[in-house]
């Protein structure tokens, strides 16, 4: 069995030991969700209690897919998102474009279509302790730019090429 010098351990624990006092010293905030707000598309959302009712937003031609747009996206514990979509829909794609992260520490929910859920936020997803889905299908976050469908694209920074009724 090999034998380390006595030197080694001690000098890995002061390594360790130097590290951990700068970030004992930082001072970490506990960071706290924006609200829910809407950026065109027509999507509409509405305070509900505790929590968000999303409707409207954009269908593709075929009625499968529902896109929404969204300044801002976070939720503090305790409150709720609750995307409502016709049963025809099949996957639910909501876009955050205002340019800050969203902190997601509240539960995300889909009703109305047993439809999977993306988050596109290229600014970043964050998910806190309390974060909880209730969906009926798949869930995806991404911090993308953007979704390819083929050669179309659903953008959260450029135009969007998609045939989207109401998209811009």
């Amino acid at each position: 069995m090999a034998k380390y010098p006595e030197t080694a351990g001690r000098a890995s624990l002061a390594a360790i030991a130097a590290l951990a006092i700068p970030l004992s010293l930082l001072r970490l905030q506990p960071a706290s969700a924006q609200s829910i707000t809407p950026s065109g598309s027509g999507t509409q959302v509405t305070p509900s209690g505790a929590g968000y009712q999303i409707t409207g937003g954009s269908t593709s031609a075929d009625g499968g897919n529902l896109f929404h747009s969204f300044e801002q996206f976070g939720l503090s514990a305790g409150e709720w998102a609750n995307f409502i979509a016709d049963p025809a829909v099949q996957n639910i794609l909501g876009r955050i474009t205002g340019g800050d992260a969203s902190l997601i520490d509240g539960t995300l929910q889909v009703t109305g279509a047993n439809a999977n859920l993306y988050l596109i936020n290229p600014a970043g997803i964050l998910f806190g302790p309390n974060a909880r889905l209730d969906l009926p299908a798949a869930f995806t976050a991404t911090t993308a730019d953007s979704v390819g469908f083929g050669s179309d694209w659903f953008s959260t920074t450029g135009p969007n090429n998609l045939l989207i009724s109401g998209l811009t």
